[in-house]
């Protein structure tokens, strides 16, 4: 499972561990492990009360578990490039 570190709210690290290694793991930290997937949390996010934020181009936004603009381009990005690798080229328009 992928955890988020969490300490004093703020997101200082992200790891892949398993689930039953989760209490030792917080114990060993001294942090909260949280479950990164739904909000695809990342380093520097950060809680505040209820929601997860992140700092994107210098405005604080509130993570829905929806992926952002800028998540949404880079997929498509990475998805042209695999395209092209494969020697297939998008169509126009499509």
């Amino acid at each position: 499972m992928k955890y988020a570190v969490v300490k004093e709210n703020a997101v200082e690290n992200v790891i892949v561990a398993d689930e039953a290694q989760k209490a030792e793991l917080e114990a060993a930290l001294g942090a909260e492990l949280v479950d990164a997937q739904p909000f695809n949390l990342q380093i520097g996010d950060m809680r505040v009360g209820a929601n997860w934020t992140r700092n994107q181009d210098g405005e604080q936004i509130v993570l829905t578990g929806q992926p952002t603009y800028d998540e949404l381009i880079a997929r498509l990005e990475d998805a042209e490039a695999a395209l092209a690798l494969l020697g297939v080229e998008p169509e126009e328009g499509a």
